[in-house]
């Protein structure tokens, strides 16, 4: 094949061989979404001339034959690899169930001999072509899995250690790679490195997609722990035993393994391992409903609240206080809706994922949405299941996931709150209470050391603001350092400059999860105005001072107000009122001080003021003029900012003095 488009062409006959290929098919696998006019002709040319090649070379038989409106090329399972691939993957499979582990070790080696390169190697691949080359190239994978599977059970565990060295390399969230892998190296008498495999394979799934390894593979790791005799390579019924396990504990990045009977139902739910403290109100209430004959089929759990509250771990724990009421399986996806450095996930993505989690064959993640989203329900309709929606962006992202029928229940997360979804229950999540959120430092920290200084412990949950993800990083800190008296990380959190510096451990930080707001990534006036009520130590805000601040009118102001209750960057309290979490307020000034200039600043602080002063003159208790700015980095004299903050102009600068105090700025 000279030409670049006879390659095409063959190559898009050839992945549907002895079947009819529409002419109109082929030609949006050969040009895509926009093909010349001369298209349907130029496909003609292109056929006829492919006929001349083939004929040439077997014998004046062209193999192409037009068929109605379209093309078809006849060839035996002796002449096409993905034929005979095909041919041999089945009866591997079938010697297989049938315990025959030799015969299948044998076949599904000739199978894996018919690969050498990558699929369609050569040819430039279009959409189509594309997701025709995944789907051989998942083929392949999963005869991979089986033969290393076979050569288990045959007890040649040293010769596949580096073949799936190679393979969970190239597939690091492919876990029946790991668990083949685990096995070997535990059978080869290197324990050690098995469970780092465990640890290695734990590290990609939550820095990649932000989930610990399922079910099965987290038994394995217990049985090697406690070195299980049925780990053994003398154990009898290995090959199909793995397969049983890997089937019936079903982790959703593990594949649809051809040697089981019948395909498992999916147990995608998180670890619920680890501290859960308080919410003990919240997770009575949504297990009471879900547990009610009368109401919990076809339950909808809408959870909601600001970023580091608790949603997801509220949500899997509850999750795993129902999941006996769902036999027919578990579905678990993050929506990525407020994820640092991530998109949210579109409903499509979400429905392919999910719809080979149920065994749907030929899901390649193109099809349509609304076609994706009916099929899905067609599937779950009249089971049991639970589904969970981890960190959902907004409704339309989660409407297409619902599945059919009145005997599933749904769980969401959301930092906005979902109203125009039905649901039977909301949790609408705020800080916890002073008691558990020293209760959730202990956990992390230990009780030996909150009871050393309990004052010390009540202070570093002060300024975190009881916000749960602080109070965790705080424990985790004191964990990692033991010899830190609790007092030695209170005082470090008490400046306000460095607080956010000091919240952060490892993979967790409360800068990163504030961070994350889509919301204000459409809403830029929004963000302007997040950054500039950062700069005042208000604990309420009202639309006026606001609108004040920002320079714009009051009614203008209120769709950013609006915007930043979505985001759950402010809460709204009263009808005009509006609040910001400490630590939210050190992250918007930041921002302020990183994105705005400082005349800037000082100018929307100098107008605040002046909008305040007339209710504060009124008032019985009149507040100074440092309670209504924001202490400013490197300021210590807060009564001093407007001035300081603008020295070129020191007379602009100049707020009116109030009732018994001397002006200074």
């Amino acid at each position: 094949m000279k030409r670049a488009k006879h390659r095409h062409l063959l190559a898009a006959l050839l992945l549907q061989p002895n079947t009819t290929v529409a002419a109109s098919l082929l030609i949006d696998q050969m040009w895509g979404e926009r093909p010349p006019q001369s298209a349907r002709n130029n496909l003609k040319t292109y056929v006829w001339q492919l006929r001349r090649m083939l004929a040439a070379l077997d014998h004046g038989r062209a193999h192409i034959e037009t068929s109605g409106n379209g093309y078809r090329i006849t060839v035996r399972p002796d002449q096409l690899d993905t034929l005979l691939f095909q041919d041999l993957t089945q009866q591997g499979g079938q010697a297989l169930r049938r315990g025959d582990v030799a015969l299948a070790e044998a076949t599904f080696s000739r199978a894996m001999d018919l690969w050498r390169g990558e699929v369609l190697q050569g040819v430039t691949l279009s959409g189509p072509l594309s997701a025709w080359a995944v789907t051989l190239a998942e083929d392949r994978l999963e005869v991979l899995e089986d033969l290393m599977e076979a050569r288990l059970a045959l007890g040649r565990h040293s010769e596949v250690i580096g073949p799936l060295r190679r393979a969970v390399h190239e597939h690091p969230l492919r876990e029946r790679l790991w668990i083949q892998l685990m096995t070997a190296l535990y059978r080869d008498g290197r324990t050690g490195e098995a469970l780092h495999a465990y640890q290695s394979l734990r590290l990609h799934l939550v820095s990649e997609i932000g989930a610990e390894p399922g079910p099965a593979v987290r038994r394995l790791h217990q049985r090697v722990l406690a070195a299980d005799p049925g780990l053994d390579a003398h154990a009898p019924t290995a090959c199909l035993h793995a397969c049983e396990e890997i089937s019936a504990r079903g982790a959703a990045t593990t594949g649809s393994p051809r040697c089981a009977a019948a395909p498992a139902a999916p147990a995608e739910l998180p670890s619920d391992a680890g501290a859960f403290v308080g919410r003990d109100a919240d997770l009575a209430r949504a297990i009471a409903v879900l547990g009610d004959p009368a109401t919990g089929p076809g339950s909808f759990v809408a959870i909601d609240g600001p970023a580091g509250v608790g949603k997801s771990r509220l949500a899997v724990r509850l999750a795993h206080a129902v999941v006996a009421a769902y036999p027919d399986g578990q579905l678990y996806m993050n929506l990525h809706g407020a994820s640092p450095g991530l998109a949210p996930l579109t409903p499509g993505e979400v429905l392919a994922r999910f719809l080979r989690s149920l065994n749907v064959p030929g899901v390649s993640g193109r099809e349509d949405v609304d076609e994706a989203a009916a099929l899905f329900r067609t599937r779950t309709a009249g089971r049991r299941m639970l589904v969970v929606l981890d960190n959902a962006a907004d409704a339309l992202q989660v409407r297409p996931l619902l599945p059919g029928g009145s005997t599933s229940t749904v769980i969401v997360t959301s930092r906005t709150r979902l109203t125009t979804l039905d649901a039977t229950v909301r949790l609408h999540l705020d800080m916890p209470g002073e008691r558990d959120a020293i209760g959730l430092l202990a956990a992390f920290a230990g009780p030996e050391r909150i009871e050393e200084d309990p004052q010390a412990a009540a202070r570093i949950v002060e300024l975190c603001g009881r916000l749960p993800l602080a109070v965790r990083i705080a424990g985790a800190r004191l964990a990692a350092h033991p010899h830190w008296p609790a007092a030695r990380l209170a005082s470090r959190l008490a400046s306000a400059e460095s607080r956010l510096d000091e919240l952060a451990q490892g993979d967790l930080c409360v800068r990163t999860s504030l961070s994350a707001g889509h919301e204000l990534d459409r809403h830029p006036e929004a963000a302007e105005l997040f950054s500039l009520l950062g700069l005042l130590d208000l604990p309420d805000v009202t639309a006026p001072v606001a609108a004040a601040l920002a320079g714009r009118g009051t009614d203008d102001v209120h769709t950013s107000l609006d915007a930043l209750v979505r985001a759950r960057l402010l809460e709204s309290h009263a009808s005009d009122g509006y609040r910001m979490h400490d630590l939210t307020r050190l992250f918007a000034r930041e921002r302020a001080i990183r994105t705005l200039p400082e005349s800037d600043r000082a100018a929307a602080v100098r107008r605040a003021v002046h909008c305040r002063l007339p209710a504060s003159r009124a008032a019985t208790a009149m507040p100074s003029l440092s309670t209504l700015i924001g202490t400013w980095p490197g300021r210590h004299d807060e009564r001093t900012f407007v001035t300081s903050a603008s020295p070129s102009a020191p007379a602009a600068g100049r707020a009116p003095s109030m009732p018994g105090q001397t002006s200074r700025a």
